[in-house]
């Protein structure tokens, strides 16, 4: 349990990394994909307990240290995206292509709508996702595309991502 959560916390910082340095050489209208978001979703729908929303919440939080955002804003988001994928965990079938790209949207429009609640509780430090919007739209579709090629490469190293009694 603790070795899972220790890897989706290090892959999910990694992606955030990633994400601030090389990904801006492909950002459409600048708008990066959100792979920490995909690899959250991942180990919380495959993990029937709370391995993944300890990821979230962890993650988060590193996030909000090696970022500009408030401290608890990305532990927030990530904890509700986790808990909402766990909550559904174990009940669909996950092929490769179609089920990782509702997720990756579903994630997506769950984070903004996260965001939304923590932009009216808290309006002057938090600016929220305008839903009519091209960024929030852009957002949800990279991460659905590429979604299927993360789960992929994740599901390749199921041991370190789902916890052994998870494995089927």
């Amino acid at each position: 349990m603790f070795k899972t959560i220790l890897v989706a916390v290090a892959t999910s910082v990694g992606c955030s990394l990633l994400q601030s340095t090389w990904l801006h050489a492909v950002a459409v209208y600048a708008v990066i994909p959100d792979l920490a978001l995909l690899v959250i979703v991942y180990v919380a729908f495959q993990n029937v307990r709370t391995e993944g929303i300890a990821a979230g919440f962890l993650s988060g939080l590193l996030q909000d240290f090696i970022s500009s955002a408030p401290l608890g804003f990305n532990a927030f988001v990530r904890t509700v995206v986790s808990f909402g994928f766990n909550l559904i965990s174990g009940s669909f079938y996950i092929d490769r292509i179609l089920m990782p790209m509702l997720f990756g949207g579903a994630a997506t429009l769950l984070k903004a709508l996260a965001t939304a609640l923590l932009a009216i509780a808290f309006p002057a430090f938090i600016h929220g996702y305008d839903f009519l919007d091209r960024v929030l739209w852009i957002e949800t579709a990279y991460n659905a595309v590429l979604a299927p090629f993360l789960f992929l490469i994740l599901g390749l190293l199921k041991s370190l991502f789902v916890t052994a009694r998870n494995r089927g």
